[in-house]
């Protein structure tokens, strides 16, 4: 089977090879074979490449078209084997029944082994260019088969993956949606970049991340790559990469999902395509609506405690013009969300417009690609002050963030017999204002105050992949930018800085079933717009900008061991990240009524740890995962603030755990579980707010109905486990147990 692998002469394929040997053959009377290749959720797969195989004749090969299905005529008598694979999934096979017992043959793909995942996240979107390393794949009908209400919260099972604050984003205010991975957290800034089809989706303002704004119904997969990528991606990978990728306008389907839950949530979410000639379009949108949860514990609320309540509209449409060796692509999307954060007085609003352009076509015996987006966003957010018992509420801060925002990116690639070279260019600008309007103990307001600024940054990077042998691949990338900052405020600095980010890594195939692979590199994160300018207020927690902050640099390393062997893989891997000038909310003043932070540079943190991630296939309808990440981040050398020495860094367990297991045959049911663990970590730089452990168990079930018909029942919670999420110092509560069920729809 070709899975979308690397074109070097490397043999990248053997865990591939070795997942797909279950040996089913039967004995045929010969005529007409066909079928439909599907996933674990019952959704056709388009594009997967079907083998037919009989004794004493040629192999034969087709790939399946609308709704998945395939076909083979004059099939000659004999002993006949069907295998089946696609990008992101492992070969598989199936038996061919006798003639008169011979209806359509349904073949059932599990998701890849961790064998094939090293080689599936592409770089800057050149299929042809390899990154080995740490990297998952969730695919469609892993995050359809999860009882997950949000893609965060599904991501969450993957290694290492953590927010700023332990709340689902369907409760959590946005600005606390900053992604970490192997440890490096501090303020609610991602550390990871994350992108949908190329495009970023961290905010330009304070780069946490709306995942909301794609629709669930569009998504195919989701690639997660650990290790810092600042040779491609630049300032915003420090901690890796996440690409959101969604299906693309080369056929005709539809795809439907609604849903009912608990806590007086609904979902509909919608995707339609199709293609004529050279042209080829899709449309997506997803609504959602909840009456949300409490968010502070019971023991701790009062009065002016209500449900932290959300909504949001999403929706792009995508527009492709494919002919010949030139293509070009124009992509628009919208999206808005309205939330209440647990109190009357406290409510946010971001409403966001971006438009982009693609082209691409070939030169100089490579390809090219240019893309360009631009948009606008408005985020509108209340501040509050609450008096003792909480029984009563005062508005204290009104702040109002228009920003505008303008990227532009081009790369070409080239590939010989056993090299691949990537070199590209990108420039980017992004301008903010902010209206702050204060309120005094009598309500009276001030006069708004503006302030905010504009960063900009011009970047040339470039990346070659060499197969030494048909045993040895290795990568080396390096990046220079050169990045700005300025304050409308005359009394602010501005900044002006020049980065140079190198990444060099080494995959070995030591033989069929071990590979072994290692990475060194240098990256950088900049201060965002909202930390060198916006303070905010969380509970009693008052945290203020800094307009003198620096980067932060990393220097780190990580090497991984996987074994793949006949129905199972595992993969260990081991990091060390050293953080420069790390940004982190710095813990000022302590009184009864309230905590000052501050926006500082913490001089040093150390992140160390190991990564376990195993997959049992011990049936081809049953597959096991598991994965245990243990992380060691503390601050160390802190010479402006010594009291941190030693401390481990808030927001980042000791340990993470999961666990999963499902049954997959669409023409009966559909099952699967999760489970995950999540060690104690500590809300403040003074580790004096501690968050507990705790587990959370979820189960999934779904039945095809008719056609590309399915209903589906998931419970979130399955114990209702009430565990913390944050202490402000008021202890606040994550998502409780949550029951849903819908219908899903996949056509053709």
């Amino acid at each position: 089977m070709k899975n979308g692998m690397s074109g070097t002469k490397l043999v990248l394929a053997a865990g591939v090879l070795l997942f797909g040997s279950w040996s089913v053959a039967a004995h045929t009377a010969g005529g007409q074979v066909v079928g439909v290749v599907v996933d674990a959720s019952g959704a056709p797969i388009v594009g997967a490449e079907v083998e037919l195989r009989v004794a004493g004749t040629a192999p034969r090969g087709v790939q399946t078209g609308a709704g998945g299905r395939f076909e083979f005529n004059d099939v000659p008598p004999g002993e006949a084997i069907l295998s089946a694979g696609a990008r992101g999934f492992a070969d598989t096979t199936a038996a061919v029944p006798p003639q008169p017992a011979r209806g359509a043959i349904r073949i059932v793909l599990s998701p890849a082994p961790l064998a094939e995942s090293v080689t599936i996240t592409a770089a800057r979107g050149a299929d042809r260019l390899a990154t080995p390393a740490a990297a998952n794949v969730l695919t469609a009908a892993d995050l359809l088969n999860s009882a997950a209400g949000a893609l965060d919260d599904a991501l969450r099972s993957t290694p290492g993956f953590s927010l700023f604050r332990r709340s689902s984003s369907r409760t959590a205010n946005p600005t606390t949606q900053g992604v970490t991975l192997r440890g490096l957290a501090g303020s609610g800034a991602s550390r990871t970049f994350v992108l949908a089809d190329g495009l970023p989706l961290n905010d330009p303002f304070g780069s946490w991340v709306y995942w909301n704004r794609v629709p669930q119904a569009a998504v195919e997969r989701v690639e997660v790559v650990r290790g810092a990528a600042g040779d491609l991606y630049g300032p915003d990978a420090l901690g890796g990469v996440i690409q959101v990728l969604t299906f693309q306008p080369t056929r005709r389907q539809v795809r439907a999902l609604a849903d009912a839950a608990s806590h007086g949530t609904g979902r509909v979410s919608l995707l339609a395509a199709g293609r004529r000639a050279a042209w080829s379009a899709a449309a997506a949108g997803e609504w959602l609506d909840t009456d949300g949860v409490p968010v502070v514990a019971r023991a701790d609320r009062g009065v002016v405690d209500i449900p932290a309540v959300s909504d949001y509209r999403s929706a792009f449409v995508v527009i492709e013009h494919d002919r010949g060796p030139w293509r070009g692509v124009v992509r628009g999307s919208v999206s808005a969300e309205r939330r209440g954060n647990g109190t009357p007085l406290q409510v946010n609003e971001t409403d966001w417009r971006q438009l982009s352009g693609e082209s691409g076509g070939t030169a100089g015996g490579g390809t090219w690609v240019v893309r360009t987006a631009g948009g606008t966003q408005r985020y509108d957010q209340t501040f509050s002050a609450l008096s003792a018992g909480r029984s009563s509420e005062r508005l204290t801060t009104e702040q109002h963030i228009s920003s505008a925002f303008l990227t532009g990116s081009g790369q070409w690639v080239r590939s010989w017999s056993a090299r691949v070279l990537l070199v590209g260019a990108e420039a980017r600008r992004v301008e903010s204002d902010i209206d702050e309007t204060r309120y005094s103990f009598a309500g009276v307001p001030s006069s708004p105050e503006p302030f905010g600024g504009t960063e900009t940054s011009l970047a040339a990077f470039g990346r070659t992949s060499v197969a030494l042998s048909d045993t040895v691949l290795v990568v080396a990338g390096a990046r220079i930018e050169r990045w700005a900052s300025d304050p409308l405020q005359a009394d602010h600095p501005s900044h002006r800085q020049a980065f140079f980010s190198p990444r060099v890594s080494v995959l070995w195939q030591a033989s069929r079933t071990v590979s072994a692979h290692a990475a060194a590199y240098r990256a950088y994160r900049t201060p965002t717009l909202n930390e060198l300018h916006r303070g905010f207020r969380v509970g009693s927690v008052v945290t203020n900008a800094n307009p003198r902050l620096d980067p932060e640099r990393l220097t780190g390393a990580d090497a991984s061991v996987l074994v793949a062997i006949r129905r199972g893989s595992a993969r260990l891997t081991g990091f060390w990240n050293h953080l420069d000038e790390a940004i982190t909310n710095v813990t000022l003043s302590v009184t009864p009524a309230l905590i000052t932070r501050e926006r500082r540079n913490a001089d040093r943190v150390r992140a160390t740890g190991v990564e376990l991630e195993a997959d049992l296939r011990p049936h081809r309808v049953i597959w096991l995962t598991a994965q245990a990440t243990l992380t060691w981040s503390r601050f160390r050398a802190s010479s402006e603030f010594p009291e941190l020495e030693g401390n481990r860094v808030p927001q980042v367990p000791r340990y993470q755990l999961g666990a999963g297991v499902t049954y997959a045959d669409p023409r009966t049911l559909t099952l699967a579980a999760q489970v995950r663990v999540t060690g104690a970590q500590f809300d403040d730089d003074l580790n004096e707010l501690k968050l507990n452990r705790f587990a959370v168990v979820d189960a999934h079930a779904s039945r095809a109905v008719k056609g590309g018909l399915h209903v589906f029942a998931a419970v979130e919670n399955l114990f209702d486990s009430e565990y913390d999420v944050g202490r402000t110092p008021v202890r606040t509560i994550g998502w409780p147990r949550t029951v849903r069920a819908g219908l899903r729809l996949f056509l053709p």
